[in-house]
This record gives structure tokens, C-alpha cells and sequence, in this order.
């Protein structure tokens, strides 16, 4: 996390821990033209879910104006929130490979194959196959990395 927060800083975001027992996964706004907050709770705590939701805020602060703030739960709707998915899911996969990961099977081998052949991590590819019913979710899960704020 902390060389994240660095590369964050060098380009105007700050990128900070949402506050304790927040239910978000993340949140973003604009604190001036130039600068921006992005909050995330690591609610999930693995780096499938660190990534999305890292993507999904850079989503809101990069298509959605300087204007608006975003609270992330796990229930919201609506374009911005599509808008920010669609952002995140095809950075992490991009659609060209989207289809093939459905298909590349459920071992932990397949999936660090194709996760090399990418260039991503083994758990953005469980995640996305987990969240869209191709690997039940308790498959897999030792690809994934735990993170915390220190």
C-alpha cells in the first residue's frame, strides 16, 4: 500500500484508508482542480478486490467531473456506477482476453497461465470469474493476496 500512495501523490490523488468500520469500498472527490481524494477500506482485504475497487474510484475521478463525490457500497446502481465498473473490469481484463478467461478452465495452473499471458495477477482473473458465475467463490482463493493499511 505504501508504494501505491506514493504513485498516487505524483500524480494528484490522495490516496488514503477509508475511515475504520467504513461499509464502502471506496470513495472519491475533488478537493480542488488538481487535486483529488480516493478512499479505500480494503473491506475485502485481497488484491482482486483492492484492484477493482482502486480502478472503479480512478473510474469516477477520470470520466465523471470535478463536481460530483462517490461513496462505493456493494449495492449501487445507475450509469456512473456502470460507467465505473465497465472502466475497472475492462483495465484489469481487457475486453480482447474478457471472453477467453470464461473459458480457460478452473486449476490453479490455467488461470496463472493465462494471467502471465496477460501480464495481470491470477486473482484479478479468479475475481472476474468468480463475479461473473464461471468459479464459485470459494475456488482458487489461494492465488489471492491479502493487503492491509498499516
Amino acid at each position: 500500500m505504501p508504494r501505491l500512495v506514493e504513485r498516487c501523490a505524483a500524480t494528484g490523488v490522495a490516496l488514503a484508508p477509508a475511515p475504520k468500520g467504513c461499509p464502502a469500498s471506496g470513495a472519491t472527490r475533488w478537493l480542488s482542480p488538481d487535486k483529488a481524494l480516493l478512499m479505500l477500506s480494503l473491506r475485502h482485504k485481497t488484491n482482486d478486490h483492492l484492484w477493482f475497487a482502486f480502478f472503479h474510484e480512478a473510474g469516477h475521478l477520470l470520466l465523471h467531473g470535478k463536481k460530483m463525490v462517490f461513496l462505493e457500497t456493494k449495492d449501487l446502481n445507475g450509469e456512473h456506477e456502470r460507467e465505473a465498473d465497465k472502466f475497472a473490469s475492462d483495465l484489469l481484463i481487457p475486453p480482447r482476453y474478457a471472453k477467453e478467461a470464461a473459458s480457460i478452465g478452473n486449476t490453479y495452473s490455467s488461470v496463472k497461465k493465462f494471467a502471465g499471458k496477460i501480464g495481470i495477477a491470477a486473482a484479478i482473473i479468479v475475481g472476474r470469474m468468480q463475479k461473473e458465475g464461471f468459479l464459485p467463490w470459494k475456488m482458487l482463493n489461494k492465488c489471492k493476496v491479502h493487503y492491509r493499511w498499516k
